[in-house]
């Protein structure tokens, strides 16, 4: 791949960090890809039968740090699908604008990581990864001696990122770090996913993926550590035992708190960017019942007069917008969904700003909408898409694609309901579907969908 030839190109040595099932795993002894298949079908199958997935289990031997059964080769390339977590979208436009406003093609690295293991691993893989490409772009025909790492990181990547510049240490030839819906403060919905569901069963989905979930690290490095846990009259943070109540792992969620607090606690490294992600339906508190945990869409917060107030800060649909930045770094904000955040036309402006040192413009994305659809529905059935306005009221319009054809499905007809707007959908086959609702000239706010067959989501 050739230079860029951009005037005003970035000398410097870009790293692109994704979030979590952002990279593609594969088996080092078959070769047999795991995560990341091309096949949207392979998505719906997974999630009902459960049996591609076995594969992804954190065996025992992973835990105690004997890893390399299974290796990141690349980031996502089609994609992705999880259930509660919802899509996981591509991130080839994300890697090819970077490189329009680099020196050369070669200036701009991925960095895949088992997001199955603990952050501290990763991290400790990207300081050899980061050194080395720093090295090889410093003495590249097309480089810079002067050149110095920006990290570009999407969702859990920032938190990889931040533990390799702030607590191992790396921060030093790292000029910046731009994260994309990162949560610095965690997610409840990782608390969501390894909840037992007792007495209120859980569709088989989402039973297949907290199976699967429970013996991730990297999944437990996304609980939340600000004050999430609704008590009524007051508020408190999470605690392990509080997953091992909802029967977990409690030796995993001590390992990843006390991660988190070290994460929070360091203070000298390089600035953060932190890009947010707005207006979106987001769970940020929640109750324990009957060791069940039941997520809330506000957040506890203080009054004046010390009575707890709940608030709906809302967020990006995954992370709320209060966990997504971190320190004294000035939040930009995009009301887009957690899974597409890294491939919109604005994320991709404001990261090529930064690197170009251009003048940042206002908050991205003056037309907010809201996009409301569940995570996954029975093919062939129809079902609610509801859209919200934030700001005055403008032409919006839904379609409906194949996530991985990009074929229009259908243009379904909004009508007014209860003070939203709502159209209904029917997906006709199995597969990954991706919703869109736009309004003006900003990018369409998107979600992944997937449709399964309806016998495939019964109880088992």
């Amino acid at each position: 791949m050739g230079p860029t030839g951009t005037s005003d190109a970035s000398r410097d040595a870009v790293m692109v960090l994704p979030g979590i099932m952002g990279s593609e795993l594969v088996d080092a002894e078959s070769g047999r890809v795991l995560w990341g298949l091309g096949d949207a079908r392979w998505y719906a199958r997974a999630w009902t039968t459960g049996a591609s997935l076995a594969g992804l289990r954190v065996t025992d031997e992973e835990r105690q740090g004997r890893t390399g059964r299974i290796v990141a080769t690349r980031l996502l390339r089609f994609p992705a699908f999880a259930p509660v977590l919802r899509g996981f979208e591509p991130y080839t436009a994300l890697i090819a604008g970077i490189r329009r406003v680099t020196a050369h093609a070669d200036a701009v690295a991925e960095f895949p990581y088992d997001w199955r293991l603990p952050i501290e691993l990763n991290a400790k893989r990207l300081a050899l990864a980061a050194e080395q490409h720093l090295n090889a772009w410093r003495a590249h025909p097309g480089g810079s001696r002067q050149a110095r790492l920006v990290l570009v990181a999407h969702s859990m990547g920032g938190l990889v990122a931040r533990y390799f510049t702030h607590v191992l240490g790396g921060g030093a030839e790292v000029r910046t770090v731009i994260t994309l819906g990162t949560p610095y403060h965690g997610a409840v919905k990782a608390v969501q996913i390894l909840s037992t569901g007792r007495g209120a069963p859980l569709p088989l989905p989402r039973r297949r993926l907290r199976d699967l979930a429970t013996t991730l690290p990297g999944l437990y490095d996304l609980l939340p550590s600000y004050r999430c846990v609704d008590e009524g009259a007051s508020a408190r943070r999470l605690v392990a035992g509080d997953i091992v109540g909802i029967g977990a792992d409690g030796a995993l969620a001590t390992s990843a708190l006390a991660v988190r607090e070290r994460l929070l606690a360091a203070a000298s490294g390089p600035h953060t960017r932190p890009l947010v992600g707005v207006e979106q339906r987001t769970a940020q508190s929640l109750t324990f019942r009957d060791g069940i945990a039941e997520l809330h869409d506000y957040v506890c917060e203080d009054g004046d007069d010390g009575a707890l107030r709940r608030v709906d800060r809302r967020g990006d649909g995954t992370v709320y917008r209060d966990a997504a930045w971190i320190g004294d770094a000035e939040p930009v904000h995009l009301p887009q969904t957690h899974g597409a955040m890294s491939q919109t036309s604005e994320t991709l402006a404001h990261v090529r700003a930064i690197l170009t040192e251009r003048r940042l413009g206002p908050p991205l994305g003056a037309t907010a909408i809201a996009l409301d659809v569940p995570d996954v529905v029975a093919a062939g059935r129809p079902f609610d898409v509801g859209v919200e306005l934030q700001t005055d009221p403008v032409s919006v319009s839904v379609q409906v694609t194949s996530a991985h054809t990009h074929h229009v499905l259908a243009r379904p007809r909004l009508v007014s309901r209860e003070g939203t707007l709502a159209a209904q959908v029917t997906l006709p086959d199995p597969g990954l579907h991706r919703i869109e609702a736009k309004a003006g000239g900003f990018s369409p706010v998107t979600q992944l969908v997937l449709a399964a067959r309806p016998e495939d989501l019964a109880e088992g």
